[in-house]
């Protein structure tokens, strides 16, 4: 049940101090679109942990900060940005949300295939973009949703053409300079896939250094009947940062959508990622979030099966040490005409310490009586019996449990098919776990 609660002021106040800044003032659909989105916060403000949906997570240390808009880029080191970029793709970069022209690469584009900043983007490709924005969140009570449309200013718009094969992925770099201490970006990117189309994109988050930023992203997609559309977000930002990050989608008939989400970054973090299916559509969620010291992760799953004979298959895994908290809310539902629905969906969690937390909250919502539903959770710690195999064989107790917990994790980073960017996210948990003895050269 939603809680009425009084707005943060300071961030209520924004809402008209920072009008001067942002992209298509001389839209007025886009204008009203962002004062409805004022209004709706205004009222509503960010949730709190009394609400159902955020009872496991507390966002007041991003209201008591009183993070302010950036109003321009910081620097950062040609050497950081190219340690980010991912070989063979076509590459879009923003900085402290916004976009750098001069350090992208987009190179050559099929016809009609559009790779662009909303900054430099919107009035060539406004009726894109109107079509795209807000069309696929379906819920009202998200006050970080209303907060970025009202504010964002910038983002990707892509759009693949009907029955184009985009070879190379699509990075979208996002990287917090030192100078975005105390600083909220708030970026959107719109994602269209044409009837038949198909392609990569890759959204990756980091920062220079460990300031203390907020990050509010949100990615809205939609893929068209037939489509074919691979989604990986990587979430590496600073061990100080807070990062509010959401993917909304919609899948049309026969579609495929296959949505992979990484994180190992931020103090306080939530991903809400969204699908509503079509009829015959196949969805693949899948997601790893690794913890350490005293980071606080949630994961926020919804599918919507809202016709019948669509595939989904959700697995998400997490790896908690120290004092770290992993949360995970997964929700199923299936429509009244969503028959033949085949969903799955799974929650693993390793805890490495005592201290560790993990809450997990799978939910089925079901409506139609023909339906294949399972969901599974499980959390625990490493198993004795497979740590003693292992020093029976001459492996040490350390070493042992390192090995384990790294297959544990690593089964998720397997997944991911493009090889550069399975190479950053392995490099990314072996910055964490194992601590010791792991060596990549012999993995």
């Amino acid at each position: 049940m939603s809680v009425k609660h009084l707005p943060n002021t300071h961030y209520t106040g924004l809402l008209s101090t920072q009008e001067s800044h942002l992209i298509g003032q001389d839209l007025d659909w886009l204008n009203n679109l962002r004062k409805t989105a004022s209004e709706e916060f205004s009222g509503s403000g960010f949730p709190t942990f009394r609400e159902e949906e955020w009872r496991y997570t507390n966002i007041s240390p991003i209201e008591n900060k009183q993070f302010t808009p950036s109003d321009k880029a910081g620097e950062v080191d040609a050497d950081f940005i190219n340690g980010v970029l991912l070989e063979g793709c076509h590459h879009l970069i923003f900085i402290d949300g916004f976009y750098q022209s001069e350090l992208s690469s987009i190179g050559d584009l099929a016809e009609g295939v559009v790779v662009s900043a909303l900054s430099g983007g919107l009035p060539e490709h406004e009726e894109l973009v109107k079509s795209l924005l807000g069309s696929t969140v379906e819920t009202t009570a998200l006050g970080f949703v209303h907060f970025n449309t009202a504010l964002f200013t910038d983002g990707a718009v892509i759009s693949i053409a009907e029955n184009t094969v985009v070879e190379k992925p699509i990075q979208l770099a996002f990287i917090s300079s030192k100078e975005a201490t105390l600083k909220l970006s708030n970026t959107r990117n719109l994602v269209l896939a044409k009837a038949s189309s198909k392609a990569n994109i890759i959204e990756t988050y980091h920062a220079t250094d460990d300031s203390c930023y907020h990050t509010n992203a949100i990615t809205e997609v939609v893929v068209e009947r037939n489509a074919n559309l691979s989604h990986n977000r990587l979430q590496a930002e600073s061990l100080n940062a807070y990062h509010i990050g959401g993917v909304y989608s919609r899948i049309e008939n026969n579609a495929t959508f296959s949505q992979y989400n990484y994180t190992f970054g931020a103090s306080l973090s939530r991903s809400e990622i969204h699908a509503t299916l079509g009829e015959a559509s196949d969805c693949t969620l899948d997601g790893l979030y690794v913890g350490q010291n005293r980071q606080h992760m949630d994961n926020h799953t919804r599918v919507n099966h809202a016709q019948p004979h669509a595939i989904s298959n959700e697995s998400y895994k997490g790896v908690l040490a120290d004092h770290s908290r992993g949360v995970f809310q997964g929700r199923i539902v299936v429509a009244q005409d969503a028959q033949k629905t085949d969903a799955k969906m799974s929650n693993r969690n390793l805890l490495l310490s005592d201290r560790a937390e993990a809450d997990t909250k799978p939910q089925l919502e079901i409506y139609a009586d023909d339906v294949k539903c399972a969901h599974g959770v499980t959390v625990g710690q490493l198993d004795d019996t497979a740590v003693f195999y292992l020093r029976s064989r001459g492996v040490d107790e350390q070493t042992a449990k390192n090995m384990l917990t790294f297959a544990f994790a690593n089964e998720m980073i397997e997944r991911i098919s493009f090889e550069p960017l399975r190479m950053v996210v392995l490099d990314e948990l072996l910055k964490r776990f194992p601590q010791v003895g792991m060596e990549k050269e012999w993995l």
